[in-house]
């Protein structure tokens, strides 16, 4: 078992648990990710959901360099396309996905943080899209996802040199939303999904659906999408019970309808 799955009440989370191998993304590890991803995405159960790596050396080292060279072509590309399916779906998730980011974050575990949400690292995390140094480019998503996240300058840089940056230069570039030295970094994911899970399921889900579609939308049509949405969350019981713990001084009890 590659991929541990773990459920804390409404929070689903997800822990690679490949330690010897840097939590690296072997197709076994994949397969199982995708599983996981799909069970989470038809349960009503779960509100938030955290990815993070086992131990504290890395999140993901990216692509298993050593079950690579033993592929040929062909099967680069259908590993490829698991992990760009398998991202897509990550990205698509109607919980919003935190990525615990704990130690190496490199390659193929950059672009998989990069299809969260949001991003919490450890204080000694390392980030870097190291592709051009072993003659191929980011396959994954990111030379797209990185852009969005923090810019062309920043990423161009980043992805043109291969360098490594530390978890304190991602912070200062957008590409992290936190760095915690005084808690584990798990721990943190799971106070800043209970602070998510706090609010009206089907708002931050909503919410979520027209943020993502925005970002590659002209503002007219991004406008739209959130009035149509806007329009939806108006007739939840959920905003009925919001007013009226308003009115009582209470803290509302959302139920997800």
């Amino acid at each position: 078992m590659s991929v541990v799955f773990q459920e804390k009440g409404e929070i689903a989370i997800l822990q690679l648990y490949r330690e010897n191998g840097y939590n690296a993304l072997d197709i076994e590890t994949v397969e199982q990710l995708n599983e996981n991803i799909l069970h989470i995405a038809s349960s009503k159960i779960f509100r938030s959901v955290i990815l993070t790596g086992s131990g504290r050396k890395a999140f993901s080292a990216g692509a298993d360099l050593k079950e690579r060279i033993r592929m040929d072509k062909s099967q680069v590309r259908e590993y490829l396309n698991k992990i760009r399916k398998t991202y897509r779906q990550i990205e698509q998730l109607p919980q919003p996905v935190i990525a615990a980011i704990n130690g190496l974050c490199i390659g193929g575990g950059l672009e998989m943080a990069l299809a969260c949400d949001l991003r919490i690292s450890s204080s000694n995390s390392v980030f870097s899209l190291p592709e051009v140094k072993i003659g191929i480019i980011p396959g994954g998503g990111g030379t797209q996802r990185l852009m969005r996240a923090v810019g062309d300058l920043y990423a161009k840089e980043m992805i043109l040199t291969g360098k490594k940056i530390s978890a304190d230069k991602a912070l200062a570039i957008g590409l992290l939303n936190e760095v915690t030295e005084d808690k584990s970094v798990l721990q943190r994911a799971i106070e800043l999904a209970e602070e998510i899970n706090e609010n009206a399921p089907i708002s931050v889900q909503k919410a979520k659906e027209v943020l993502n579609y925005g970002r590659n939308a002209v503002l007219e049509e991004g406008l739209i999408i959130e009035a149509e949405a806007y329009e939806e969350v108006l007739h939840t019981k959920d905003r009925e019970e919001a007013l009226i713990a308003f009115n009582e001084k209470r803290k509302p009890i959302f139920k997800g309808r």
